[in-house]
């Protein structure tokens, strides 16, 4: 062979297994550098998403906080001894009973026969 055919051949054959080594190198950082970036918006979206679920149960606890306390104050208007005073006597005609209405009932009067 011919010398400088054979420098020729030495080169090209060197060079070509060294790029196709360097070429999926260069791919496999790529794709790496691709799934973890994939993965970083990933997380950041899951993480919005979480904010905003947040937010709206946060929202439906203050109403059901204030609806409770409502209640709770309605509740306290409906005991008010006053109020249920004044329905018995005028809705519904009730009065304290009179002195004479009153009368023993069965268990006072065998108390009094065993003195």
């Amino acid at each position: 062979m011919n010398p400088s055919v054979a420098q020729t051949k030495a080169v090209v054959d060197s060079g070509g297994a060294g790029r196709r080594l360097s070429f999926g190198l260069i791919g496999l950082i790529v794709l790496g550098i691709t799934l973890v970036a994939t993965a970083h918006v990933a997380v950041h979206a899951k993480r919005i998403e979480v904010a905003i679920a947040l937010g709206k149960e946060e929202r439906a606890f203050r109403e059901l906080t204030l609806q409770r306390r409502n209640l709770e104050i309605e509740i306290g208007m409906l005991k008010d001894p006053a109020r249920i005073i004044a329905i018995a006597r005028d809705q519904l005609g009730m009065r304290p009973p009179e002195p004479a209405d009153i009368r023993a009932s069965g268990a006072g009067r065998v108390e009094a026969k065993r003195r």
